[in-house]
C-alpha cells in the first residue's frame, strides 16, 4: 500500500511543479497514479466484498445485489454535462471521494473531468476557460469540498450582518459554503439522508428522500431531463443495497475473525436499533495488542463521559454498530464555527437572530439555511460512521484531516479529556470502523 500512494504522491508534486508553466503534465506522468488510486475506473463490475486500499488498511462493499455493476444508472451519466452520480461516489472512497483522488483527476485530465464543472467551482462565476484558471477555480474542489447554499429563506428568524468570502460571491443575501460529499453507503441504518436533513424534512422515509436526492441531481447536478421513475427507483434501490466498511487493520487482520464482528458483511445484517457498539467484544482479553486496544477504544466510545458527567460518542451516534443517529437527530458539535475557517479557507458570515439580537460567526449554518430557524443554526447530520478513514477529511466542511484530528477536534470543541493511550485507542477502533 505505501508503495502506491507513495507514487501518486510522487506524480502529483512532479505534476505540481508544472503549475508555473504554460504546459499541461503528460498523461503518462499521472496515468499510472491515477489507475491505482481510481481501480474502478473503466470496470463494469466489482466483485462483493473486493477489497480497497485506504491508509488504515483495507476496507470493502457488501451488496445485498450481489456483485457491484458499474454500467448501472448510478455509475451512468444521465444527463448532458458527463456527470453521474458516481462521479463524487467512489466505492474505492468510501462512497464518497477523498482530496487526493479529486487531485489525481485534475491532473489525469487537465481538469477536464466531468466532475470540474463550475457549479462547484469556488464560484459560479469563476473563470475555466485554460488549466490554468481551472486549478486556481476549483482549489476547494481540490480539498474534497464541493460549494452550496443558496439565497436566504423569505421567512427567516436571522440575517447575515457581515460576510467574509475569501472568494468574493457570499454575501449578505446569501450563503455559499463548502461540504464533503455524504457516503452513498448504510442507508439502510439511517433516518435521514443529507448533511442539513432536507430530503427527509417532511417526515418522508429515508427511500423517499434519497429518491428525491437523485431526481434532483440528475436535473439539476447532471443536467439531465426530470427521469423515468424507474431509473430513479433503480438508483435508489442500489444505494440501499450497499453495506460499507473497514475490512482489515495492519497489526490486527481480519475485522470479521477471531470472534469479531466487523467488516461489510455483517453490517449489511445489522438491524437499525439504538444500542452500544459490540463489535470487538471478542477482543477484550485478545493477546493481540492491537486487537485489544481496538477493544477498549470500543468501550471508550460507548462509555467514557466528558469531565462534566455529560455525553458519552455513543450519546450522539447510537445507532448500534453504525454510529448514525437512531431519531435522525441533527446536532451543532462546533464544526461551523469561526476558529476553523482557516483550516480550509473557509468563509465566515455574521449572523444575527431578529429577535434577540444575539450575533455568532459561522462558516456553514448548517439546517439554518434551509429552515431560516435559530434553533437549527450549525446544525448537521449524524453519519455514517463505518469505513471512516476510507473518505477522509472528515466532519461536513473536512476540518479533521485524519481520525487524530477527530479526536483532538472533540477534546477542543466539546471538552472531552482523553489520556494519550485512550485517544490512541480510540483511534484504532474507529480506524477498524
Amino acid at each position: 500500500m505505501k508503495g502506491r500512494l507513495t507514487a501518486v504522491v510522487l506524480a502529483l508534486t512532479s505534476a505540481a511543479a508544472c503549475a508555473n508553466t504554460s504546459d499541461v503534465p503528460d498523461e503518462e506522468e499521472v496515468g499510472q497514479s491515477e489507475s491505482e488510486l481510481i481501480t474502478t475506473r473503466g470496470q463494469r463490475r466489482v466483485k462483493n466484498e473486493k477489497d480497497f486500499l485506504n491508509f488504515g488498511g483495507m476496507a470493502a462493499t457488501y451488496s445485498t445485489q450481489g456483485d457491484l455493476d458499474l454500467t448501472n444508472d448510478f455509475h451512468t451519466a444521465q444527463g448532458s454535462n458527463g456527470r453521474s452520480c458516481g462521479s463524487c461516489h467512489l466505492p474505492e472512497g468510501g462512497w464518497s471521494i477523498t482530496p487526493l483522488q479529486v487531485e489525481v483527476l485534475f491532473w489525469a485530465t487537465a481538469g477536464q473531468e466531468p466532475i470540474f464543472n463550475v457549479a462547484d467551482a469556488n464560484t459560479p462565476t469563476s473563470p475555466v476557460a485554460t488549466w490554468q484558471e481551472r486549478y486556481a477555480s476549483y482549489s476547494m474542489l481540490r480539498k474534497g469540498l464541493f460549494r452550496r447554499g443558496g439565497t436566504l429563506p423569505a421567512t427567516r428568524e436571522f440575517d447575515i450582518v457581515a460576510a467574509n468570502d475569501p472568494f468574493g460571491y457570499g454575501s449578505t443575501s446569501r450563503f455559499s459554503v463548502f461540504r464533503r460529499p455524504l457516503a452513498t453507503a448504510n442507508f439502510h441504518l439511517a433516518k435521514n439522508v443529507s448533511w442539513d436533513d432536507n430530503n427527509t424534512r417532511n417526515g418522508q422515509t429515508v427511500e423517499q428522500g434519497l429518491f428525491a436526492q437523485a431526481d434532483n441531481n440528475i436535473v439539476s447536478g447532471q443536467a439531465g431531463a426530470p427521469p423515468a421513475a424507474a431509473t430513479v427507483q433503480g438508483i435508489v434501490d442500489y444505494e440501499l443495497s450497499i453495506a460499507f466498511a473497514q475490512s482489515k487493520v495492519p497489526g490486527a487482520g481480519d475485522l470479521d475473525k477471531h470472534g469479531a464482528k466487523g467488516g461489510p458483511k455483517f453490517l449489511s445484517k445489522q438491524p437499525f436499533v439504538s444500542g452500544r457498539f459490540n463489535l470487538f467484544d471478542a477482543w477484550k482479553n485478545d493477546k493481540n495488542k492491537h486487537r485489544a486496544s481496538i477493544a477498549r477504544g470500543q468501550e471508550i466510545f460507548n462509555n467514557k463521559k466528558r469531565p462534566d458527567g455529560r455525553g458519552s460518542c455513543l450519546g450522539c451516534h447510537d445507532s448500534q454498530n453504525n454510529g448514525s443517529n437512531v431519531a435522525g437527530t441533527v446536532f451543532d458539535i462546533g464544526a461551523s464555527d469561526e476558529r476553523w475557517a482557516s483550516v480550509d479557507g473557509l468563509p465566515v458570515y455574521t449572523v444575527k437572530d431578529r429577535t434577540s439580537g444575539a450575533e455568532i460567526k459561522t462558516t456553514d449554518p448548517g439546517k439554518a439555511n434551509r429552515t431560516g430557524r435559530w434553533s437549527d443554526m450549525n446544525k448537521f447530520k449524524v453519519p455514517s460512521l463505518r469505513g471512516l478513514t476510507a473518505r477522509a477529511p472528515f466532519f461536513h466542511n473536512g476540518v479533521a484531516k485524519d481520525l487524530k484530528d477527530v479526536v483532538k477536534f472533540y477534546e477542543e470543541s466539546l471538552g472531552f479529556n482523553y489520556t494519550k493511550q485512550e485517544e490512541e485507542d480510540l483511534v484504532n477502533f474507529m480506524n477498524a470502523l
